[in-house]
C-alpha cells in the first residue's frame, strides 16, 4: 500500500509529521528473446533480473521457480548459464527441488552467503518449438510465428519471500525484426508496476514479445497482446472486453489502473483461460469465434475481481474453495454481460443453458465439495462441478435474498461486502461468508449451503434470472467418453474399461487402444452435438476414431424466454 505523508502545523506549535513510508524494494526485469530462426521460432530468452531486499545467510533459499506448476512443467530444466552476483561480488547458488504438493514442485537456489546488496542473476531459457501442445493451463514458454509467450512461473526466477517490490519489465529487441514488440502484464513496452508486488503476485504475469499484436484503449487501462494470427477480428473482441471491464469497474466498485488480455494459438486446447495478476491468458484455434471468446473473456476478467476464499484454520483454501471464486465467476459472467446490453438474450440463454445441461446431465453431480480436490485432475466430470453447481447455487441464493428482503438486497450486496471485507485488509474466507447468510436468511441459508457442499443437487427457482426467463425441461444426453475416463492418466494412454454398447465401441474403438492426441473435454461436455476425434495406435495400424461422446438420455433443466416484457435489460 503506498503511505501518505501527512503534515500537520498548529499554530504556536511544533509541526508534527507523520512517519516517513519505508520505500519498497525494486525488482527489474530485463528480457532478451534471440532473433526468430526461420521456422518463426526463437530459440531462447536471455534474462537478467536484478532484485533488492534479498536478505539470508548462507545456506538460505535466495530465489526459486517452480519445475511443476498446476500439473504444467516449467522451464526450470531449461535454464543454461545462471550466475548470481551483488555487492562483494559472484555469489555462488546451489539448487535444491521441494515438493509443494501433488501438482507442484519448486526449484530453489541456495547461496553459499549472505548477499549484501542487490542481487543480479543473469541467465538463458532454450524454448522447444517441438514442445506439443497440451490441454492444460497455459503458462509454459511457447514459441512459433516468429514470437514466445508465457507466465512468470515459467521461466522467471523471483526471490524465494514474501517480500513486496516494485517492478520494472525491460525488454532489449535488439536481435529481433523491426517492428518487434513486448507485452507483460503490466503493459505494453518498458513499463512499471502501479504498485510493489510479492514474488507470486510477480510469478503470475504474461508476457509475450516479438511479432506481437496489440490494442489499447482509450481510457480505463485497458490493453491486449496476442501471438499469432487469430481468425477472428481481434479489435473488435478486445474493444467489447474493454467496455465489459469498465462496467465491472463500476458495478465492483474498483478497478486496477491497468488490466491486459493475453492470447496465443493451441489447436488441442482452444477457449482455455488462466486468471493472472491484473491480467489474464486465453488460447484460440484456427475455428475460434468472436461470439465463444466473449464469454470466457467475460468469465476471465471477473477474476480480478472475484478470486477465491482466504485460508482459514479450518478451510486451507485451494480447490476445496473452488465453489466460491470459480461459481461466482460462471454466474456473473452471463449476468453482468446481459445488464451491460452487451449480450442479448438469447447469448445469456445459450450460456445458462450450457451450464444447466453440463450439470444436471452430470453422472458425479452428487460428489461431495470435500472430494473435488481429489478428483480435479483426474476425472473431468468432477472438474466442472465446482463452477456448474456453483454458478446455479449463487443463482438460487439471489432469488432467496432478494424475496427475503422484498427486492431491497440481493446476492450483489453480500460480494460487495465480502469484496470491501479484504480491501480493509480482514479475511474474506469462509466464516465471513456464513456471517453473512444467517443476516440474510438465518438458519435456513447456512443449511442450504451445508446441502451444496454435501453434493445435494441445486435447483434454482424458475424465475431466478427474471421475467423473462422459465425454467423447463429438456431430454439431454449424459456426457460418457464410453471408457474409464483414468485412461487417459496412464501411460502410455491405453482404453481401459472400454463400456460394451457404448458410442465409443460403436465407432470402432478397442480395449487396449492407445491414444495419442490431447484433447479438452470440458467444454465437450457442455455440449450436445460436438464430436470426439481419436487418433489411436492400435499394434502397428494408425487409426482415426469419431463419435458422440454421449451415454443415457435424462431430462434435464433448461430455461426459456417467457415472452414477457423486454428481454434485453
Amino acid at each position: 500500500m503506498r503511505g501518505i505523508l501527512l503534515t500537520i502545523c498548529a499554530l504556536g506549535a511544533a509541526p508534527v509529521f507523520a512517519a516517513t513510508p519505508v520505500e519498497a524494494p525494486a525488482i527489474t526485469i530485463t528480457i532478451r528473446p534471440e532473433a526468430a530462426n526461420a521456422e518463426g521460432a526463437i530459440p531462447a530468452l536471455d534474462l537478467t533480473i536484478l532484485a533488492e531486499g534479498i536478505e539470508g545467510g548462507p545456506g538460505t533459499p535466495v530465489v526459486e521457480l517452480p519445475i511443476e506448476a498446476n500439473t504444467v512443467v516449467t522451464s526450470a530444466d531449461d535454464i543454461e548459464g545462471l550466475t548470481a552476483r551483488d555487492a562483494r561480488g559472484v555469489v555462488i547458488l546451489t539448487p535444491t527441488d521441494e515438493a509443494t504438493d501433488d501438482s507442484n514442485r519448486t526449484r530453489l537456489w541456495h547461496a553459499d552467503r549472505a548477499i549484501e546488496g542487490p542481487l543480479t542473476l543473469r541467465y538463458r531459457v532454450t524454448i522447444d518449438a517441438a514442445r506439443p501442445f497440451i490441454s492444460r493451463p497455459q503458462y509454459e514458454l511457447r514459441t512459433g510465428h516468429e514470437s514466445f509467450s508465457g507466465a512468470g512461473n515459467a521461466f522467471l526466477m523471483l526471490p524465494a519471500d514474501e517480500t513486496a517490490r516494485r517492478v520494472t519489465v525491460d525488454w532489449d529487441l535488439s536481435a529481433m525484426a523491426p517492428g518487434a514488440t513486448g507485452v507483460s502484464s503490466f503493459g505494453i513496452g518498458d513499463v512499471q508496476s502501479t504498485t510493489p508486488l510479492t514474488p507470486a503476485r510477480i510469478a503470475s504475469t504474461y508476457y509475450i514479445g516479438g511479432r506481437a499484436g496489440t490494442y489499447r484503449s482509450d481510457s480505463g487501462g485497458f490493453f491486449a497482446g496476442w501471438a499469432g494470427d487469430p481468425p477472428f477480428p481481434t479489435d473488435e473482441l478486445m474493444k467489447w472486453a474493454a467496455g465489459l471491464h469498465g462496467f465491472y469497474g463500476e458495478f465492483f466498485g474498483e478497478a486496477a489502473s491497468s488490466f491486459g488480455v493475453f492470447a496465443r494459438p493451441n489447436p488441442d486446447n482452444p477457449g482455455s483461460g488462466i486468471g493472472l495478476t491484473d491480467s489474464f491468458a486465453f488460447t484460440y484455434g484456427p475455428k475460434s469465434e468472436i461470439d465463444d471468446l466473449r464469454g470466457l473473456l467475460a468469465h476471465e476478467m471477473l477474476h480480478a475481481w472475484v478470486r477465491s476464499l482466504d485460508e482459514s484454520m479450518d478451510r486451507p483454501g485451494g480447490l476445496d474453495q473452488s465453489w466460491f471464486g470459480e461459481g461466482l465467476a460462471v454466474h456473473y459472467q452471463r449476468m453482468l454481460p446481459y445488464r451491460a446490453g452487451l449480450i442479448d438474450a438469447d447469448a445469456f440463454l445459450d450460456d445458462l443453458n450450457k451450464t444447466a445441461g453440463r450439470y444436471y446431465t452430470n453422472v458425479m453431480i452428487a460428489t461431495p465439495n470435500a472430494e473435488i480436490p481429489a478428483g480435479f485432475w483426474r476425472d473431468t466430470r468432477i472438474r466442472v462441478l465446482p463452477y456448474d453447481r456453483g454458478s446455479l447455487y449463487f443463482a438460487s441464493l439471489d432469488a432467496k435474498v432478494r424475496e427475503a428482503s422484498g427486492g431491497k438486497r440481493s446476492l450483489d450486496d453480500m460480494v460487495r461486502a465480502m469484496l470491501a471485507e479484504r480491501r480493509a485488509g480482514r479475511p474474506m474466507d469462509e466464516a465471513l461468508w456464513r456471517r453473512l447468510l444467517r443476516e440474510e436468511l438465518g438458519q435456513a441459508g447456512i443449511d442450504d449451503f451445508e446441502a451444496m457442499l454435501a453434493g445435494r443437487t441445486v435447483l434454482p427457482p424458475t424465475d431466478a434470472f427474471g421475467p423473462c426467463f422459465q425454467r423447463t425441461t429438456e431430454p439431454l444426453r449424459r456426457f460418457d467418453l464410453g471408457f474409464d475416463p483414468a485412461s487417459l492418466l496412464s501411460d502410455p494412454r491405453a482404453v481401459r474399461g472400454l463400456k460394451a454398447g457404448s458410442e465409443a465401441q460403436k465407432a470402432g474403438l478397442r480395449e487396449g487402444d492407445v491414444i495419442t492426441n490431447t484433447f479438452s473435454q470440458d467444454g465437450l461436455q457442455a455440449d450436445q452435438e460436438a464430436f470426439l476425434t481419436l487418433e489411436v495406435q492400435r499394434g502397428s495400424e494408425k487409426l482415426t476414431i469419431r463419435y458422440q461422446p454421449r451415454g443415457e438420455t435424462v431430462d434435464a433443466y433448461q430455461w426459456e424466454k417467457t415472452g414477457a416484457g423486454s428481454c434485453n435489460s
